[in-house]
């Protein structure tokens, strides 16, 4: 498959590059990552539940009262993703105990994708080394008034490129480039036990900021390297490009979604990757 991956033209490996990207972000652990403001005591809210009901509602639990703080457990997440690099820069997973058995990671190009092949994929990438002195610059923590179990956070990153950034056979040597990309927003959703069961990624919220291009997050370090990839959710080429990484070369670049038997039930959209929302 590595093989065949590098006889492609150099456009599609930007392009298949691009699909595997974002799962630097489920979730990136760098030093700097609490670099925000203090938390406030979760709010007592109820899950609103709507008279049509939706997928997604499963993560509300039946409407019922999270057992724990969510805003002080999502800081304790935090503090302990913050800690996952070693000396040397290296990525090392967060402890497995935090994550839910049925847990999906979802971004908007990529995903759904599952614990298991988030943590195999983001082994041989080497950001960490690449941005040592990564700060997420995350902020505003609160809880969603329609869901007491999710939290949102805004992220703004800065870094310096002093390494090397390694993506399958590909070495992309440092830039010595300050970066600092646009905000954008990240959740976590618990399950009543206290296990993270969903985390999902938004677009850039304002891509005129920062000096990346509009290249947000994980693809803002990249931009940084001197490589912008497209990130747009329908792009036919992006899809196809993808669907080639992960359905026929295997996941050469690191999957960009999991098998239907590694994905959750209770995930029901259909859509992959890039793909537009099938419902």
């Amino acid at each position: 498959a590595i093989a065949t991956f590098l006889s492609l033209p150099p456009r599609w490996h930007r392009q298949l590059m691009s699909g595997c990207a974002l799962l630097l972000l489920a979730p990136l652990h760098a030093s700097g990552f609490l670099a925000a403001a203090p938390l406030a005591r979760s709010p007592r809210c109820a899950a609103v539940v709507s008279a049509e009901s939706h997928w997604m509602d499963f993560l509300k639990f039946g409407g019922a009262t999270p057992p724990f703080d969510v805003l002080s457990k999502t800081q304790e997440y935090v503090a302990a993703t913050a800690s996952a690099a070693s000396d040397r820069g290296e990525y090392l997973p967060a402890p497995e105990t935090y994550y839910a058995d049925d847990y999906v990671f979802r971004g908007s190009i990529v995903g759904p994708i599952s614990r298991r092949d988030v943590a195999e994929t983001q082994k041989s990438f080497n950001l960490l080394g690449a941005y040592p002195d990564i700060d997420r610059g995350i902020f505003g923590l609160t809880v969603d008034p329609q869901n007491p179990y999710r939290v949102f956070f805004f992220e703004r990153w800065t870094a310096t490129m002093t390494g090397s950034i390694k993506i399958g056979p590909l070495t992309l040597p440092p830039s010595n480039k300050r970066i600092e990309t646009p905000i954008h927003v990240t959740s976590i959703t618990w399950n009543p036990d206290g296990k993270v069961v969903y985390e999902s990624i938004s677009p850039p919220v304002d891509r005129f900021e920062g000096n990346t291009k509009g290249a947000g997050a994980v693809f803002g370090l990249l931009a940084g390297a001197g490589l912008q990839l497209p990130a747009s959710v329908g792009d036919p080429a992006l899809i196809a490009q993808q669907k080639l990484n992960t359905d026929v070369f295997r996941g050469a670049l690191g999957k960009t979604w999991s098998g239907e038997a590694e994905v959750p039930a209770w995930w029901k959209s259909t859509s992959k990757g890039a793909e537009p929302n099938d419902r």
